[in-house]
């Protein structure tokens, strides 16, 4: 998993909205979600503004997905729900990632038949303009 992911696993974890962490750390609209879609490095300037405003992240949780997501014992779940929400979200993200491709694998099939109803349409029309001309002689 990269940095990337986990800071989005924090996110949904939170239930802090992209929008909202983009104005806290001062990103521009919509940075968050281009990154977590083409899952890309967050350079050090970003971390550290993800530290100054989310100190209870444990930092090295984010780099390197080792120890706690959360830094500060009365903030922090029982482990086993945070690891079980570990394992939930990232076979949702496969999942999604999953969807995600089948959805563009329907698209070029729709296309497709799109392409042949339109030349059956065409033949057909094409036929029955054929047939006016024949018919006037």
């Amino acid at each position: 998993m990269k940095t990337i992911e986990r800071i989005a696993m924090y996110l949904q974890f939170r239930a802090i909205t992209p929008h909202s962490f983009e104005r806290k750390i001062h990103l521009s609209n919509g940075y968050f979600s281009k990154q977590t879609k083409n899952l890309g490095s967050v350079g050090s300037d970003i971390l550290v503004k993800i530290h100054d405003s989310y100190p209870e992240l444990n930092m090295l949780w984010v780099l390197t997905g080792e120890g706690k997501m959360i830094l500060e014992e009365a903030e922090m779940m029982p482990d086993q729900k945070v690891e079980d929400f570990g394992i939930r979200y990232t076979s949702e993200n496969k999942r999604l990632k999953s969807l995600e491709s089948d959805m563009e694998k329907l698209s070029i099939v729709l296309k497709d038949k799109e392409k042949i109803i339109g030349l059956y349409e065409f033949m057909l029309n094409g036929n029955n303009k054929m047939g006016t001309i024949a018919d006037a002689y």
